[in-house]
């Protein structure tokens, strides 16, 4: 058992301690479905849960609680007097008792939400809260006075919004305490402070957040009253924007919040410089379109001015002449080539039909037909010689002398070479070729046909 277990311990831990005092309250039979009477203060949404405090105005006493999974049809309201039925859990890990309320039952209201109520309407009546009484906020204060407290979040925040946009504007605080039962007499007092002693041109009175009573020092009558009696413009700047206070109906100005408190009194001064600005902006375009225009203007004059200016008809006319000498040049040159191409054209004419070359190619014509007269003749020549010796040697072949040699023999008579007998008579004189001379001869004797 953890408390066995720590019993013989002589220190805790926080957790040993949490732990025990969860388990005692648990156990505790007495602390089951009890009904509890008080009155609802800040009850608050949470998904499916409801969170409140019930509070005993008799004797300041207050518990935490938690509904969970809440009826939204149920309306439970800030300040209403309900009774609740539930038990006491103890949350370790906050270490702190909640009722965890299963029924809950409205039984009207709260005894401060009706004495409220009836001092509102009161003061209404009474016409504290009329428009016809507000004074107007200064757009431009020099002065602010701001009544809270100098340690709270509040004065912080209307500090930062003041000076984070004008640093010359002059804040004077008057200390005091914004809740508890010296507040209201300490909030009266800074309201008189600025109307009397330091007079300032507008009063911001307020204090930071809270449980509904500890906003109750702006809810006192007396304050309430102060504050329609200051001849200064108040702001009264309590809590957030869902937290209303009386003093909020009867301030010449509510703001939602201290910051915002901050933001209205300088919100004209801002707007003020913001339209400064647009005016600077719209005067700094203006004047620089003008500069613009004015620039494009002497542009343009000092352009036409240049180009009437003599120096610029000078320049136009050696630019003209340049032109027209450029012209001049390529014509010249254009010319030049057509007579050139035509110069080459001709000496090529006269290049491929001029005498010499004709003389040239006549004499090559010459020297071609030479060599090859001198080769058709030396083909001929030696043509012929070859025939020559042919025929010489078959001349040789046929020489009848040669054939003499042999044996044989050429006879002739009457000048005639001797082929027959019949042309022969007895006594006719013949003549005989031999290879080695000649016989001449009487004939004696012919016989035809027949043999030696």
């Amino acid at each position: 058992m953890l408390f066995d277990n720590i019993v013989s311990k002589k220190e805790w831990s926080v957790y040993e301690l949490t732990s025990y005092l969860r388990k005692k309250v648990e156990l505790d039979i007495l602390l089951k479905n009890i009904y509890l009477k008080g009155e609802v203060i800040r009850p608050t949404l949470s998904g499916e849960h409801l969170y409140f405090e019930l509070k005993d105005l008799e004797y300041d006493a207050k518990v935490k609680c938690v509904y969970f999974w809440f009826d939204k049809k149920i309306e439970v309201r800030h300040g209403a007097k309900v009774l609740v039925k539930g038990s006491v859990i103890f949350y370790e890990k906050e270490g702190i008792i909640e009722i965890k309320v299963s029924e809950i039952t409205d039984i009207g209201l709260g005894e401060l939400f009706v004495k409220l109520k009836h001092l509102e309407e009161k003061l209404k009546q009474e016409g504290l809260f009329d428009q016809k009484y507000k004074k107007e906020i200064p757009q431009y204060p020099k002065k602010i006075g701001i009544v809270t407290s100098k340690n709270g979040a509040a004065v912080r925040d209307i500090l930062n919004t003041i000076y984070s946009k004008f640093e010359n504007i002059e804040v004077y605080i008057f200390n005091c305490s914004v809740q508890g039962q010296n507040a209201p007499y300490e909030i009266c007092e800074g309201i008189e402070y600025f109307n009397n002693i330091l007079p300032v041109e507008v009063i911001i009175v307020g204090r930071g957040g809270g449980a509904f009573e500890d906003l109750m020092a702006f809810n006192d009558e007396m304050v309430v009253r102060k504050i329609f009696e200051s001849k200064i413009p108040v702001i009264s700047a309590v809590g957030h924007e869902r937290d209303y206070v009386l003093t909020d109906f009867v301030a010449d100005l509510r703001a939602i919040t201290p910051t915002n408190a901050g933001e209205i009194v300088v919100s004209f001064q801002n707007k003020a410089l913001e339209k400064l600005d647009e005016y600077r902006r719209k005067m700094k375009n203006l004047i620089s379109k003008k500069i613009e225009s004015s620039r494009e203007d002497l542009k343009l004059k000092l352009y036409r001015l240049y180009q009437n200016s003599p120096s610029n008809k000078l320049t136009k006319l050696a630019q003209d002449v340049d032109l027209l000498s450029s012209k001049l040049t390529f014509l010249l040159n254009k010319k030049l080539h057509h007579i050139s191409s035509n110069l080459k054209i001709l000496e090529k004419r006269l290049s491929v039909s001029g005498p010499y070359v004709r003389f040239t190619r006549a004499k090559n014509d010459y020297e071609m037909l030479l060599k090859r007269l001198n080769m058709a003749f030396k083909n001929f020549w030696q043509k012929k010689e070859f025939e020559f010796k042919i025929k010489v040697e078959k001349l040789i072949a046929l020489n009848p002398l040669n054939i003499l040699k042999r044996g044989y023999s050429v006879t002739i008579h009457n000048s005639k070479v001797l082929t027959t007998v019949k042309v022969v008579s007895i006594g006719d004189e013949i003549v005989t070729r031999i290879t080695d001379g000649i016989i001449k001869s009487k004939v004696f004797w012919t016989e035809e046909g027949a043999d030696e």
